[in-house]
């Protein structure tokens, strides 16, 4: 009797099983796997997967073999670890037009965080959302982990509100809502009469500022990237600690980081092919920044 009900148990749960992976389950397993084998700053042991996955062995191995027959994980020699394949890890091809725009931004990049003696980010937009595309550091600058896509809150971060500007009224409205919006610091502009003021501030200086809007001591500074056809395509980011970020040095970061993104379409030759990539030169729209001369 009492196998017979472990057999009835055992099948109801292979049926649920079968319905979860009917249902896109197995697929959001499998790329969370690969997001963790990805993550890793070595190569993996089966076990460990499994650990971090919260799944069991046997499940991890099935969804590890259908990556490694993808060709999105590799075995090293001894078999027993997994690591990213080269499919994975870098996925865009050597000529895609993100990967020339960060062959040409570098030194650009990097002389900008060397003058500023701070962190600074060159950010794309894709579509509603932001993409990391390098970061510079200079000596004893903050040094902020990132994600290449960029998830902090849209209304209180630097890269964020650049975003929120370059999409205008009432665009900007209408992607994040009414509010009122999530208050992370006592700083943190949570109604939508507040946020439109202040973009609109940003508008007649040329840049963002995020004062201790999403974390305490951190304050941010953006300036959006625009194209020849005046449309927005990222932008710069400097995030430094709030001590060293005072009005008068704020000012001179904010203009330098409007000047650099504004002569970047001179600098780099890869603009047209980003902006056809982006689609940018169709759905957005124009800038509110003042352009230097070359």
């Amino acid at each position: 009797m009492k196998a017979k009900k472990a057999a009835e148990a055992n099948a109801k749960s292979d049926s649920l099983e079968k319905d979860r992976v009917g249902s896109g389950g197995a697929l959001g397993r499998g790329l969370a796997v690969l997001d963790i084998v990805l993550a890793a700053p070595q190569p993996l042991a089966l076990s460990e997967i499994a650990s971090q996955a919260q799944l069991d062995q046997s499940t991890t191995m099935r969804l590890l073999r259908t990556l490694e027959e993808s060709k999105y994980v590799i075995r090293t020699r001894d078999g027993k670890r997994y690591v990213g394949s080269p499919k994975a890890l870098m996925p865009l091809p050597l000529m895609h037009p993100m990967k020339q725009l960060r062959r040409e931004a570098g030194p650009i990049l990097h002389e900008l965080s060397a003058k500023l003696k701070q962190s600074v980010v060159l950010v794309l937009y894709v579509d509603t959302e932001r993409i990391a595309i390098d970061i510079a550091q200079s000596p004893g600058s903050l040094a902020p982990f990132y994600s290449t896509w960029l998830t902090g809150p849209r209304h209180a971060s630097g890269s964020g509100k650049a975003l929120l500007h370059s999409l205008g009224s009432p665009a900007w409205q209408e992607l994040i809502g009414p509010g009122p919006y999530t208050r992370y610091t006592p700083q943190t502009l949570t109604t939508p009469e507040l946020l439109e003021k202040d973009l609109a501030e940003a508008g007649e200086r040329g840049y963002l500022i995020a004062r201790e809007e999403h974390h305490p001591g951190l304050t941010a500074v953006s300036a959006n990237i625009a194209t020849w056809q005046n449309h927005n395509l990222g932008c710069f980011v400097v995030t430094g600690h709030s001590h060293d970020l005072d009005d008068t040095r704020i000012a001179s970061v904010g203009d330098e980081l409007m000047r650099t993104a504004n002569l970047m379409r001179y600098q780099t030759t890869c603009m047209q092919a980003i902006a056809h990539y982006l689609d940018s030169t169709r759905h957005a729209p124009q800038t509110r920044h003042i352009h230097a001369s070359p």
